[in-house]
């Protein structure tokens, strides 16, 4: 098995150059050499066509490519890279983060140990200047289901966070192209709504660093833009049919909660018909009560009115909203260094 393993290390990168080159020295720094990298340009405007081809030409295992069909985005990126690659076993690393030195060698290690697994999840830290100084956590262990939590919108692992059987992925058919956001939410719920088996050792090194970005506030027009609130509307559906094919009973509570987060999003940025459309879904699969579907109405006719604008009124929509809310866990546990 030992001489059949090859880790290939998939990154969708768009006008991210000079971070490509941090990101593809950090492979290059390996202990272990059971690896190959396949970068797939998103169509970039920057130097990272000069870049890839450098590290192309630099080593025999990093392959450049670009993309060449739609529709554009990481997903459509990740799924041209997988199907380049030639390893028994994927990691999907973003362009602008980091691999510790020993991180292909670890992993490989839990791959000969527990064979039976479609993938395996590690520990990663956040940083944003310095690894060095990297000292939190994306997330740790609650003893909560793994899928109750990213239903949950408190994502357990971020995509670099596993190493994945090459035919784990291809039975879940890839990433979802087209998606606007989300995209990592919507592939993990469809790995843990599909029988695979996975594994996670939190008591391993962090081997993977993702860089934080000091980019000040996103807009709630960004946010709640027409594409992002269609992905997600998009993404509800799908997953929670999974979930009541499937019959995961104690997942339908947290169906509501995800359900929530949408409509919410779709309210906000006055898109009924967004709003209509999700409300609708979930009376008819009996994923929200009536008591929601009432609130949710009013809330919509609110915003419709305009009456936000009102301070008092506008109070009363964000306290309405924040109902309910879980807690995510991502970036709030730090390293206990010894």
């Amino acid at each position: 098995m030992e001489d059949s393993l090859l880790i290939s290390v998939v990154i969708p990168n768009y006008n991210r150059g000079n971070l490509l080159k941090e990101t593809l020295d950090s492979l290059l720094c390996q202990t272990h050499s059971g690896w190959e990298a396949v970068v797939v340009d998103d169509g970039s405007t920057d130097n990272s066509d000069e870049t890839g081809r450098h590290y192309a030409e630099l080593d025999s295992r990093v392959s450049y490519i670009k993309r060449d069909r739609e529709p554009s985005g990481a997903p459509t990126c990740r799924n041209i890279g997988l199907q380049q690659s030639k390893g028994s076993h994927i990691i999907f690393l973003d362009s602008d983060d980091l691999l510790a030195p020993f991180c292909i060698e670890q992993r490989l290690q839990a791959i000969r140990r527990h064979p039976e697994m479609d993938f395996i999840v590690f520990p990663m830290l956040m940083f944003s200047d310095d690894t060095a100084a990297a000292d939190t956590y994306w997330n740790i262990e609650t003893g909560e289901p793994d899928l109750l939590r990213f239903l949950s919108l408190d994502a357990v692992w971020q995509t670099s966070g596993p190493v994945w059987k090459r035919s784990a992925v291809e039975k879940i058919s890839g990433f979802t192209e087209g998606l606007a956001c989300w995209q990592d939410v919507d592939f993990h719920l469809k790995a843990l709504t599909s029988g695979l088996k996975h594994l996670k050792i939190w008591d391993a090194r962090p081997d993977i660093f993702y860089r934080t970005h000091k980019t000040g506030s996103i807009s709630q027009n960004e946010i709640s833009s027409p594409a992002k609130i269609k992905s997600r509307v998009k993404i509800f559906e799908t997953r929670s049919m999974a979930i009541l094919d499937q019959n995961y009973a104690d997942a339908v509570p947290r169906l509501k909660y995800l359900g929530q987060n949408v409509t919410f999003g779709a309210i906000k940025s006055i898109n009924y018909k967004s709003a209509f459309k999700i409300l609708s879904f979930g009376r008819k699969h009996g994923i929200f009560k009536i008591g929601f579907l009432i609130k949710s109405y009013f809330l919509l006719l609110l915003m419709v009115l305009r009456l936000y604008k009102l301070p008092a009124i506008n109070t009363f929509i964000s306290k309405e909203m924040g109902k309910g809310k879980i807690e995510s866990g991502i970036g709030k546990h730090k390293l206990i260094k010894n």
